[in-house]
């Protein structure tokens, strides 16, 4: 059983590395493709644009939610999809990424400010942790509250149905799409352009 296991976390390896965040957390040949992008990341920052990072933001959400999704990003050309179980609440959020047959790969607690790591493969094999919180974190901010957490150069516009994060001399940096389902309006696109990856989102169990 741990044999098979060990087969098919080998067969997700080529999914993960391409998958919506870009880039890695390290210098392997594995990744040296994804690292050519100029996405490199410390604890404390993100990458905003090729050649800045910013400080990694934190925000807290209003009520408890849970949304099971599955992603699905083209990065240069190529498509491939993800499980991910996203948690909102009070004290931050919670993700877990799965493969599609729900094998475990990793799960994010960025609560209170403090972020925890769980990981189940090799964290190197991952997408770079602090891209994919402030994704999410960007996608789920119905309050904008990610405004006053960002540096001054950039600005967050946000509607029912979209949200663009740019800088103020107008360049587009993401573009964040959204559609209405029973609980609400909920993102169902990400398109990065500095990185030039997009993301679909499909909910389980959403009307």
């Amino acid at each position: 059983m741990k044999f098979k296991r060990i087969l098919n976390y080998k067969r997700y390896i080529a999914l993960i590395l391409v998958m919506f965040f870009l880039s890695a957390c390290s210098h392997t040949s594995k990744v040296t493709d994804l690292n050519t992008a100029g996405l490199e990341q410390s604890p404390e920052y993100i990458n905003i644009e090729k050649n800045a990072k910013i400080p990694l933001p934190f925000i807290s959400f209003d009520r408890d939610e849970e949304y099971r999704q599955i992603l699905t990003a083209d990065y240069n050309g190529k498509k491939n999809s993800l499980l991910c179980i996203v948690k909102l609440n009070k004290t931050g959020l919670n993700l877990t990424g799965l493969t599609l047959s729900s094998l475990p790969l990793f799960n994010l607690k960025y609560e209170k400010g403090k972020l925890v790591g769980s990981y189940y493969v090799p964290k190197s094999m991952l997408p770079p942790v602090n891209q994919v919180l402030f994704d999410i974190m960007l996608s789920f901010d119905r309050k904008n509250r990610l405004s006053k957490e960002i540096t001054k150069e950039y600005i967050i516009h946000r509607d029912d149905n979209a949200v663009t994060l740019g800088k103020l001399d107008g360049k587009e940096l993401y573009n964040i799409e959204y559609a209405q389902y029973d609980t609400g309006s909920l993102p169902v696109k990400i398109v990065n352009h500095e990185f030039n990856y997009s993301i679909n989102l499909q909910y389980i169990h959403q009307k």
